[in-house]
């Protein structure tokens, strides 16, 4: 069976829906959940709902935070090897959720539970046949080195990977656009949103930023909401896949792109075409946004 390695955030998410207005200095009447979450862990347990026998590495703190996220995880039949941070507070994000279910996130990513390249085991890559990354390892500091790392390995070991780029403004307020297609060449799919897509090509068209991108990645995903996706790929044109219409209501998109890279990274690992895996990565995507959480 095909072995997916997700290595990255592992989090757990405060979401605060309160429709489009907080009183300043007063109260909201809304809801606040809190729940299990992390990108990368949200794509390793997509993945292995859909069969994929998925490992997840990321760190963690020594708290009970810290082993509810693990063993929540591991919940999902995801083989969870955590790196347990001493001393450390395991981390935690805000989600606003906004009546029409987008999401505005605060993310912490200067804790000591970020990974670092000293973490990096070869040991995690044994019977792996595909790497997920998000960009969430890559912004702090060192995440140029952490890449290069488990990248490497990837390489020496003939293993194709894809990267979730994760923020359009962090790209374009925490690091260059330049470092970040630095740190994202040679992969074999790039899995960006259409604002990432932007802040990376320069340009708004989902067509001709993926096009763009095919410099860094041999294929380009460019999620484009309820206009579904945009498949690039230096084989072939670029194609359009429509979003697919579930006939319920928006509840929360948190997790939406996170569903659809592990629907596509599933299918593809079966054999599919780009085609297929786009469907699949859409169908994933759909019934994510009816959760009122990320997984």
């Amino acid at each position: 069976m095909a072995q997916l390695l997700c290595i990255g955030d592992l989090n757990a998410d405060v979401t605060v829906g309160a429709g489009d207005q907080i009183a300043p200095g007063s109260d909201t009447q809304g809801v606040v959940a809190l729940a299990a979450g992390g990108s990368a862990a949200n794509v390793a347990a997509g993945a292995a709902a859909a069969g994929v026998a998925t490992r997840f590495v990321g760190v963690v703190g020594d708290d009970l935070l810290g082993r509810l996220l693990v063993d929540e995880l591991a919940g999902h039949g995801v083989e969870v090897r955590p790196i347990v941070r001493r001393g450390a507070a395991s981390r935690a994000i805000a989600a606003l959720i906004s009546s029409t279910g987008e999401r505005s996130m605060v993310s912490d990513l200067s804790s000591a539970t970020v990974l670092r390249v000293s973490d990096v085991d070869p040991q995690w890559f044994e019977g792996v046949d595909w790497l997920h990354l998000t960009a969430y390892s890559w912004f702090p500091d060192g995440g140029d080195d952490l890449l290069a790392r488990l990248c490497g390995l990837a390489h020496e070991r003939g293993i194709g990977w894809s990267i979730d780029p994760s923020s359009a403004q962090m790209l374009r307020a925490s690091r260059s656009v330049q470092a970040a297609l630095t740190a994202f060449d040679r992969a074999a799919v790039m899995f960006p949103s259409l604002d990432e897509a932007a802040a990376l090509s320069g340009v708004d068209d989902p067509t001709e930023s993926a096009t763009r991108l095919l410099d860094v990645a041999e294929t380009v995903v460019v999620t484009c909401g309820a206009d579904g996706a945009v498949v690039a790929s230096r084989f072939r044109p670029p194609f359009a896949v429509a979003a697919i219409d579930v006939g319920v209501d928006v509840v929360n998109t948190l997790g939406a792109g996170d569903a659809f890279a592990a629907g596509f990274i599933a299918a593809r690992l079966a054999g599919s075409t780009d085609e297929a895996c786009a469907s699949s990565g859409l169908r994933a995507a759909a019934a994510a946004v009816a959760r009122p959480t990320a997984r």
